[in-house]
């Protein structure tokens, strides 16, 4: 009697856990904008927020960065744009959404002082963190005397730690129809370690992978990127397993100046999301304007949550601030912002033979100046005899 009820009490947490399981992956289509969920159905994937927009900058665009990954904000794009990091890079992201849903990320990066694996060029490597919450979810349950007992609890808790790296391994020039072109072509790679906590009481960890890669034409200013994201082992509730969102992500860009110190960048991509049977195309443009104010506006077209976006950013020396927000509906509207320093005067040091080259305003040093044969003086042109003037040898002849 007493094992039938154990058995019994056993299924009905098992039914419990697959429900709140079910909940919780609806509540955070909800809850996460930008990240829709078919819970309880084929394709269903959990981690939701591996598939959200960090960076006002690429939010502003719409999302399309895959091709454009060119600072910290690379981990959660492309990983081959940390190979084009100059200089070392802080920045820090918070994210607001529907029903206090939030996220913050921090990031590092920086070029290493060392030439990578294939000797090309120093690599850039950096370490992130993000962390959010889907909003509180209120569990109520009617007890045998018909009270009802209720808990407020968080939805979903996640952490993501990330390792990043990414490096150039070709760099070439070649004629194409008389056009001298350079190819610059770059390699990345992260791991992370993925953790989730559902309802306060269920939680479930996972090992996952990104890899990208990134060509350049910086003459022209175009290139074109592809990434994977979140590839992987899935999260395992109990005895529920549900596979991470993988992203495949493929785009194009094309940035050129215009007058003075102006340009304009346009950017299209295209994401499948492997494991759900998803796709998105985006496109956006970003006007930099004079080193201090960059511009950016972008479209989803083909997402559950397509519509505009639009963001802005300031910049001044090493400091940066920018934010974006989506204005796809009213009900899945979100905004970010972000505060990013680049260390100007923290210079990475060139281990190869450094090869001095004089300032053109340095004067020269003073030169010793070679002794020059003494000159021969010119014969002096003989004087012509004045008439009555006595020559020497009449003087001899007379003596």
């Amino acid at each position: 009697m007493h094992g039938s009820y154990m058995n019994n009490s056993q299924h009905r947490r098992g039914e419990s856990v697959r429900a709140a399981l079910s909940i919780v992956f609806a509540l955070a289509s909800i809850l996460y904008p930008l990240a829709p969920v078919f819970a309880g159905g084929p394709g269903s994937t959990a981690v939701q927020v591996l598939k959200t927009d960090i960076s006002p900058r690429a939010m502003g665009m719409g999302g399309g960065f895959v091709s454009v990954a060119d600072d910290i904000y690379s981990v959660t794009y492309n990983p081959a744009g940390l190979g084009r990091l100059y200089l070392p890079e802080i920045s820090a992201t918070y994210l607001s959404g529907f029903a206090d849903a939030k996220l913050q990320f921090l990031g590092f990066g920086m070029p290493l002082p060392i030439n990578g694996l294939i000797g090309l060029d120093k690599p850039g490597i950096a370490v992130s963190a993000i962390f959010s919450q889907s909003g509180d979810f209120t569990y109520r349950r009617i007890n045998d005397d018909g009270t009802i007992f209720s808990r407020s609890m968080d939805a979903e808790g996640t952490k993501v730690f990330s390792l990043s790296y990414g490096e150039r391994v070709y760099s070439q020039e070649m004629k194409i129809e008389g056009y001298e072109a350079r190819i610059d072509q770059y390699l990345g790679l992260s791991a992370k370690y993925v953790k989730s906590e559902l309802l306060e009481t269920y939680s479930a960890s996972a090992i996952a992978f990104d890899a990208g890669w990134l060509l350049v034409e910086p003459k022209l200013g175009l290139a074109c990127g592809a990434s994977l994201s979140n590839y992987g082992g899935g999260m395992t509730y109990l005895k529920e397993t549900y596979p991470l969102p993988s992203v495949m992500r493929l785009g194009l860009s094309w940035q050129r100046p215009t007058i003075m110190d102006q340009s304009v960048l346009l950017a299209l991509e295209y994401d499948i999301y492997t494991n759900e049977g998803l796709k998105n195309f985006k496109g956006g443009l970003e006007y930099h304007f004079q080193k201090i104010l960059n511009a950016r506006l972008g479209y989803k077209a083909v997402d559950d949550n397509k519509g505009l976006t639009m963001g802005v950013g300031v910049h001044h020396e090493g400091f940066a601030l920018d934010f974006a927000m989506s204005l796809a509906n009213e009900v899945f509207n979100s905004s970010q912002v972000s505060f990013s320093y680049k260390f100007a005067g923290w210079r990475i040091r060139d281990y190869k033979k450094a090869v001095h080259y004089r300032n053109q305003d340095e004067k020269a040093p003073p030169q010793k100046k070679a002794k020059k044969p003494a000159k021969k003086e010119p014969a002096r042109p003989k004087k012509a005899q004045e008439p009555g003037q006595k020559k020497d040898s009449d003087f001899f002849m007379l003596y």
